[in-house]
């Protein structure tokens, strides 16, 4: 695995728009894409920083022993300027993720992708994710995706109002007394709105990961809380999970054996097998027909047939017959043929993977 080394550049001379392999493991299996958010005072290197406390980033010094076969990488952007110019600015800054991320996945374009967002870093994923469903270039970036953990990412504002109060919060807390014109772009601004529905039409397709803060900062209180922190999915498509940390420092840990970077790298741990699993699982077979007739003649043909009450004849040699359900009949005719009958009821197969190995045999 290789590991490249991050030296901190001097101010002013560091790049603003990038995508860099934190960790490049040669039998990588997953892509784990960081993203920062806001960076009002312009530090240096705050793509690296927000994940960094010390002179841990747990991305690369951490994971790793988690997660040996994900290949991990940082993308970085001129944040000021996205939300600055919001409409313009994260339609830009989303489509530059797009554009370096496909040239990076050449490779293997179908890999299993995962994204962990801090702040407003989410919303230029959201808007990546939406762009990329509607874009033939960028297809295969949404249907890799697999999961998406964001890290006190707002999703909706508080008391009706919209996400920009939100979002002009979050600038409180990193200035103080940030600019009034900062301040009348994000607040008036409807576009972050409308990326938020324009997501939840996509939502159906992702696991979710929410890491909310419960930390107040000073006089601001809590900059992003619970209610705006979560998208509210149904059943198990989004763990909420709540850090005792503030917003600043909600994705920052200085150990591994932290229990709180242990608590999220588990749950991330958790998502990558799910997505590698699912990779390798074939799509769901749903089985809910009944009383089908299936007849074949000559070689190496192969029947499936679910439900109940159906009946299959083969003649010839070396073809395979599969039902699963109650009542089924086979006749079979010829050399080296295999029936396989499972009973059961109307059901569906779902990574079923010692069953599908069985009928393979």
């Amino acid at each position: 695995m290789r590991i490249p080394n991050w030296t901190k550049p001097k101010r002013g001379t560091e790049p603003r728009n990038f995508l860099k392999v934190l960790v490049d493991p040669q039998e990588a299996n997953i892509d784990i894409v960081a993203v920062h958010g806001l960076n009002p005072l312009d530090k240096p290197s705050h793509a690296e920083a927000t994940w960094t406390a010390g002179d841990k980033l747990w991305l690369k010094d951490f994971l790793p022993e988690k997660l040996p076969t994900a290949r991990v990488l940082l993308f970085g952007y001129n944040s000021n300027v996205a939300f600055q110019t919001a409409t313009a600015g994260v339609r830009e800054q989303a489509e530059n993720l797009l554009n370096r991320l496909e040239g990076a996945r050449t490779g293997d374009p179908t890999r299993p992708l995962i994204f962990i967002c801090h702040s407003l870093g989410g919303i230029i994923v959201k808007r990546a994710l939406f762009h990329s469903n509607n874009d033939r270039t960028y297809k295969s970036i949404a249907e890799s995706t697999f999961g998406i953990a964001f890290f006190g990412t707002p999703h909706r504002g508080g008391n009706n109002a919209g996400i920009g109060g939100v979002v002009a919060n979050i600038a409180r807390s990193l200035l103080g007394n940030p600019s009034n014109t900062f301040m009348s772009a994000v607040k008036e601004s409807t576009f972050l709105d409308l990326i938020e529905d324009d997501f939840r039409q996509l939502l159906e397709r992702f696991q979710i990961l929410t890491f909310y803060e419960t930390k107040p900062m000073g006089r601001l209180g809590i900059v992003v809380d619970q209610n705006s922190a979560i998208l509210g999915l149904p059943g198990t498509r989004e763990k909420q999970i709540a850090l005792d940390k503030d917003h600043r420092n909600i994705c920052k840990f200085s150990s591994h054996d932290d229990p709180e970077y242990q608590q999220v790298a588990g749950n991330i741990a958790s998502m990558v097998d799910s997505a590698i699993c699912a990779r390798a699982s074939p799509e769901p077979i749903h089985i809910e027909a009944k009383g089908n007739t299936s007849s074949c003649s000559g070689s190496e043909n192969t029947t499936w047939q679910a439900g109940f009450g159906n009946k299959s004849q083969t003649i010839g040699n070396a073809n395979k017959t599969r039902q699963c359900g109650h009542g089924n009949q086979s006749e079979s005719f010829g050399d080296d043929n295999k029936t396989i009958q499972v009973s059961g009821g109307v059901f569906e197969i779902r990574d079923c993977i010692d069953l599908l190995r069985y009928f393979n045999q």
